[in-house]
């Protein structure tokens, strides 16, 4: 616990002991010695609660993992920012479809190539190319 937030409470406890007050403090950052939203993380570094290389949530610093993704947070959840070069249709895991070689997602999402055709670099090509 720091210094200030121990002189504050002092002061806060030695002014109701004279004018009679009841109060709420909110003490459940004050083991951890982090500001409001920050969190103790690996080696006594205070970290953003909303820094996806430390996780979301304010009791854990595992980073989210997603896959083929850059993550960010959406409150205490991991979500997909953008997918990586060549992988989309995002959903909770990542960007699980290679958008440059899978058939039923060419190019996007759910864009599929017709029968006879594969898909090469994002564009649907006859097979006999």
């Amino acid at each position: 616990m720091s210094r200030a937030v121990v002189a504050a409470a002092l002061l806060a406890w030695a002014s109701c002991a004279v004018f009679g007050c009841s109060f709420v403090v909110d003490v459940s950052d004050i083991d951890r010695g982090c500001g409001q939203g920050r969190k103790l993380c690996g080696t006594g570094n205070c970290v953003e609660q909303d820094d996806p290389a430390y996780g979301c949530t304010r009791d854990h610093c595992e980073p989210c993992s997603l896959t083929n993704a850059i993550p960010t947070c959406a409150g205490e959840t991991c979500v997909v920012s953008a997918c990586l070069l060549g992988f989309g249709c995002p959903n909770e895991a990542g960007c699980p479809a290679n958008i440059l070689i899978e058939p039923q997602n060419c190019g996007g999402c759910n864009l599929s190539c017709a029968s006879g055709e594969s898909c090469r670099d994002g564009e649907c090509v006859s097979r006999s190319d």
